[in-house]
Order: C-alpha cells, then structure tokens, then sequence
C-alpha cells in the first residue's frame, strides 16, 4: 500500500457493485478472529486507511 492506491469502499447493504468489482486490481480482507461478524463501512474504512499510513511511514 505504498504505491499510488485508490480506496473503494462498498456500501453496508450492497457492498460494490459487480461492475466496478471487475474493474478493481486488487481485493483485500481484513481478518476478525473471534465473534464478531462484520464490520460498518466506516470502521472498515478506518482500519484500512491506518493500515495504509502504518505502511507509508
């Protein structure tokens, strides 16, 4: 994440759409040991925009 990146993030319901899906270069996951089931799209926004400025410093 230390090259030029463009974030897209999906919405809670939908998640992104098939059409801009295959235009995407790269997918990424982000792990959740334990009970929780899934994240809102703001908290997953957060935790992979710090990934992205942990990696850039």
């Amino acid at each position: 994440m230390t090259g030029p990146l463009c974030v897209m993030m999906g919405s809670e319901e939908d998640g992104i759409s098939p059409a801009y899906l295959k235009r995407l270069d790269a997918h990424l996951m982000i792990p959740m040991p334990g009970d929780i089931d899934s994240l809102n799209v703001s908290v997953a926004t957060g935790i992979v925009c710090f990934e992205v400025v942990r990696q850039r410093n």
